[in-house]
């Protein structure tokens, strides 16, 4: 049965761009070495051990050597010509900003969806025409030469690779993407309305489809839905009132349905929730030092919600335990009275943290704020001094002022100072990792050395 008529759904020209192992590829470049031909990981430094997890590894690496991402150090194969360097954010995010440049010569800034830091989407839609004027070629041959033309200028910018998936709408494209052009000898694939019943309905497992994970998965086995082409035809009505509008969106989608115009403003929402989670650098076997990081953290996340005016009312509290380690860890949350008072989340944390915790040895710590009031009135506890809650207010208030100005190490607490704080090493790391630009002098003279930069 046709459930859609899909010459009345908006047809636009969507790529969606991924830089071909992005982390690994920069690394290699920088080196002189071709990035789908040199085997090299980017490895995360975990402890003195030096037992960290791979972030990001060459093609090469992955099909010779077959190591995936969060591979750890030890598990590594014993290879040559394998190169091990350490992560360099600042780099990355350099090399991110000339390749999203390229594309912005292609289309309006309104137009261009950065996606991540190695993915992102354009609607050429207004600008197909002007870049492949040729009136003899179809839309598809028009949308191709676009696409070819963007992967060799950012090859002549950068030298890295991409990967592009072309479609009538983002979710094809990115399905295209996903499931076929980074297979493809020319790593280019387009995914049209005609081909829903021919590729995406036979996309398998069913995981690798865009947005369908391990739980959701789950979720649609109870309904006796294996395939995406089972969920493509199946009721509706059923799926929303099992999954709410997810499992709407979901049909939708099995069907090839996406009606994202990128360069009109999606709906204000509010954020549900501000968390913070880290992977601890070494495992934590001492309370007293895991309970210096959640306080950390606890601390970091409570100036974010007052950053955006609001107060919590749920705190949730994460603890995930180290490799071997024979417990369980734990994932808790509970209620609290409205507050973006530091001191008190804190307590709550620890709170929560002390009445799961039975002794495990630790390696990674979260913490969220959630069910959040967005108000700038202060409710004071009855039960506490009211003058001193006033206080603790204003000195939050203070040290918030004081970190945005002069950065976050300008005012800590001294437990900070104290064996397993991680608060001030982390404010000098880009997104999680090392940011620095050193370590690149010696590029290559060593295959088995660990560059590091410091």
């Amino acid at each position: 049965m046709v459930r859609f008529r899909y010459e009345l759904e908006p047809k636009r020209d969507i790529l969606f761009i991924d830089v071909k192992s992005f982390y690994a590829s920069v690394e290699c470049v920088k080196r002189g070495l071709n990035p789908l031909k040199a085997m090299l990981v980017v490895m995360s430094q975990s402890d003195n051990t030096g037992n960290g997890l791979v972030l990001a590894a060459s093609p090469m690496a992955k099909k010779v050597l077959g190591i995936s991402n969060v591979t750890r150090n030890d598990n590594m194969p014993n290879h040559p010509q394998l190169i091990k360097v350490a992560p360099r954010m600042n780099l990355y995010i350099k090399e991110n900003t000339k390749v999203n440049n390229v594309f912005r010569k292609y289309v309006a800034d309104e137009d261009l969806l950065i996606y991540s830091i190695d993915e992102s989407m354009i609607d050429a839609t207004k600008s197909l025409d002007l870049f492949v004027p040729d009136k003899n070629l179809s839309r598809s041959e028009k949308r191709l030469r676009l696409a070819e033309m963007i992967q060799k200028d950012i090859y002549e910018t950068t030298r890295l690779y991409v990967t592009i998936g072309i479609g009538d709408n983002p979710l094809l494209a990115k399905l295209a993407l996903d499931n076929e052009s980074k297979h493809n000898r020319s790593l280019i694939a387009e995914w049209t309305y005609s081909d829903v019943e021919s590729k995406v309905w036979n996309i398998s497992p069913i995981t690798e489809f865009w947005g369908i994970g391990s739980r959701t998965k789950k979720h649609l086995e109870r309904m006796g839905i294996e395939t995406i082409k089972q969920l493509a035809q199946a009721n509706p009505d059923l799926l929303r009132s099992r999954m709410g509008i997810i499992g709407e969106q979901l049909y939708h989608h099995a069907n090839g349905i996406d009606r994202t115009i990128i360069s009109e403003p999606a709906p204000r929402t509010r954020d549900k929730s501000y968390g913070n989670s880290q992977v601890l650098n070494r495992n934590y076997y001492l309370q007293n030092e895991i309970e210096i990081v959640i306080k950390e953290m606890a601390e970091q996340v409570a100036a974010r919600i007052r950053k955006h005016q609001c107060q919590t009312s749920c705190i949730h509290v994460y603890i995930g335990v180290a490799y071997g380690e024979t417990q369980n860890g734990f994932s808790r949350q509970m209620t609290i009275p409205p507050t973006d008072n530091s001191k008190k989340l804190v307590e709550h944390c620890l709170f929560l943290f002390r009445k799961f915790y039975k002794g495990q040895v630790v390696r990674h710590v979260g913490i969220t704020y959630s069910k959040l009031i967005y108000t700038s009135n202060v409710q004071l506890d009855l039960f506490a001094d009211a003058e001193d809650q006033v206080r603790q207010l204003k000195l939050d208030r203070i040290i918030d002022k004081i970190r945005d100005k002069y950065g976050f190490t300008a005012i800590v607490h001294a437990n900070s100072k104290m064996q397993g704080a991680r608060a001030i090493a982390r404010s000098k790391l880009v997104g999680g990792h090392a940011g620095g630009m050193d370590g690149i002098s010696n590029e290559g003279t060593d295959q088995n050395k660990y560059h590091n930069p410091v």
